[in-house]
């Protein structure tokens, strides 16, 4: 119910497994974990440094032995933010040295089932207060099926926190998805295609579902304002 999440602090399957082991059972030794889980005590040892070291669990030594324990929840959200708060220090300088080296155009290729998380962080990340999302062959439904529901719900807040809007043209029969700021218009499929393209800011994202999805994301100004002037047509024509 929670791997996934807990996969994104960095952590293995197993080291998933060890940290909800520990989480429901208290502090244990490794033995223990190992007979609870049926790892081998060596990978345990190992697992158990590299999530000390990752700052999910700590060490305490009960009756010469040590014994190991999560750390709180809490505490992990208070790390991530200070690590967040070290990080924004040197985003400028890191941009320098990246802003040396820009290219006219960046493109970027993602595959995998998390794709969709993705976009929804760089959109968050890219736009400002007032600023506005274009969205061609995007079927919400689908949508609602890859995306977890708390990801979904997280980036509808942000958007209206920070006013920005949404426009989406979808196939003609599909279903939209209620709510504020976003507004819908239909088209027939054939002047849409198989693919979603999702226009903001200076870029341009195409999800193209399949096995694996795909996610390729195009920075560049001047093709971003194609974009947008094909999709002001379509969105005239649309009803």
């Amino acid at each position: 119910m929670y791997e996934e999440q807990l996969a994104e602090l960095g952590l293995t399957d197993n080291e998933v497994r060890i940290y909800l082991a520990l989480l429901k059972g208290g502090s244990m030794n490794p033995s223990e974990i190992s007979q609870k889980l049926g790892l081998h005590r060596g990978y345990v040892y190992d697992a158990l440094d590299r999530m000390q070291e990752k700052e999910v669990v700590s060490s305490l030594l009960q009756d010469n032995k040590k014994q190991f324990k999560v750390v709180p929840p809490e505490n992990i959200i208070e790390l991530l933010k200070l690590k967040l708060e070290n990080f924004k220090e040197i985003v400028p300088k890191l941009n320098e040295i990246s802003g040396s080296q820009r290219e006219d155009t960046k493109v970027a290729l993602h595959k995998g089932k998390r794709v969709y998380r993705i976009l929804i962080n760089d959109i968050i990340s890219n736009l400002k207060k007032g600023d506005e999302v274009l969205l061609i062959g995007v079927d919400e439904q689908v949508l609602l099926q890859q995306v977890e529901p708390i990801y979904l719900e997280q980036y509808f807040a942000t958007i209206k926190r920070k006013n920005i809007r949404e426009k989406v043209i979808m196939k003609k029969g599909k279903k939209k998805y209620s709510i504020s700021n976003v507004s819908h218009k239909f088209l027939d499929e054939k002047y849409i295609g198989n693919t979603e393209q999702i226009i903001y800011g200076n870029k341009v994202a195409i999800f193209i579902l399949g096995n694996p999805y795909y996610l390729v994301i195009m920075e560049n100004e001047d093709i971003a304002d194609t974009y947008r002037k094909q999709f002001s047509l379509m969105w005239k024509i649309a009803k």
